[in-house]
């Protein structure tokens, strides 16, 4: 099984990009319809993250992590599926012990949950617990249908990748390309011009929920080389903490979105101040040219 299968797919080009660059995120959030695309994607992330070889990304398939995960005995590999309508704290504390080992065969240890909407609150804030401290060598993969109704909270310690189907890409190509100007002029100084495309694109709430979803993925994602800085004695807490603000201003902004806030006002509230915040970066973690 391999990311090529799935070449026209987005979010198999996107995760076959992490796996190139050798840094995944310690999460990911992986949302959409349960598609064969969706399916066979997720099990080949879960396969190149523990393969011992990878080959552009790819798992090579010869290795014996690949061999041990071909035969469904990878001592690496966990799952949970849920216990009837919902996933327990009890079940959440079985992965407990496996926190206190390295991984025994392949490169990282893979932490597999399926359905994370249907996580108790304990549950649920158990699991968050566990993703605001990221363990060494340890990845975490949760696919969901429904990523709405999870804790925005959670959301924001993973990376997430929307699964579609085709005729959803077809639909959306435009708004989201309107959607990803604006997140570009996030970036730049001109927060005028920034004000002037919100009140120009005429949005709707499905774009506009994909664009904040698309905006904590990034924030996550500098959120963790700030503290990859940190723990290398090479920054200060400062950004980790000016990003946080940025974590809380989307999520703000998520929560106007469900209350029916109007779209322009929603989006000059909550980019005006996202802008703001990301300016006051430093360099060193601040992209030169947009995320």
């Amino acid at each position: 099984m391999r990311f090529g299968d799935w070449e026209h797919e987005p979010a198999a080009r996107q995760l076959r990009q992490d796996m190139q660059g050798g840094q995944p995120a310690h999460a990911y959030l992986l949302a959409g319809p349960a598609t064969k695309c969706k399916q066979e994607t997720v099990a080949c992330l879960a396969q190149a993250l523990l393969c011992l070889s990878p080959e552009a990304g790819e798992p090579c398939g010869h290795c014996a992590s690949c061999d041990a995960w071909e035969h469904q005995a990878h001592p690496d590999y966990h799952s949970l599926e849920p216990d009837g309508n919902s996933l327990k704290i009890e079940q959440i504390r079985q992965w407990q012990p496996f926190f206190n080992y390295r991984p025994q065969l392949g490169r990282h240890q893979v932490f597999s949950l399926s359905a994370p909407e249907l996580l108790t609150e304990p549950a649920a804030n158990s699991l968050l617990k566990i993703l605001e401290e990221p363990l060494p060598q340890t990845v975490f993969l949760l696919a969901t249908e429904d990523e709405g109704a999870l804790l925005p909270t959670l959301v924001s310690r993973c990376r997430v990748v929307l699964f579609r189907t085709r005729l959803e890409d077809r639909s959306q190509e435009g708004d989201d390309g309107a959607a990803e100007g604006l997140r570009q002029l996030l970036w730049s100084d001109s927060e005028a011009e920034l004000l002037r495309q919100v009140r120009l694109l005429k949005l709707d709430r499905p774009t506009v929920g994909r664009l904040l979803r698309r905006l904590l993925s990034d924030v996550e994602r500098l959120y963790r080389q700030a503290r990859q800085q940190v723990l290398a004695g090479q920054g200060d807490t400062r950004a980790s903490k000016d990003l946080m603000e940025c974590l809380d201003i989307i999520m703000t902004g998520q929560q106007l979105l469900d209350d029916n806030v109007s779209i322009p006002l929603l989006l000059a509230l909550t980019l005006r101040a996202l802008q703001k915040r990301l300016r006051e970066l430093p360099p060193e973690i601040r992209p030169a040219s947009g995320v």
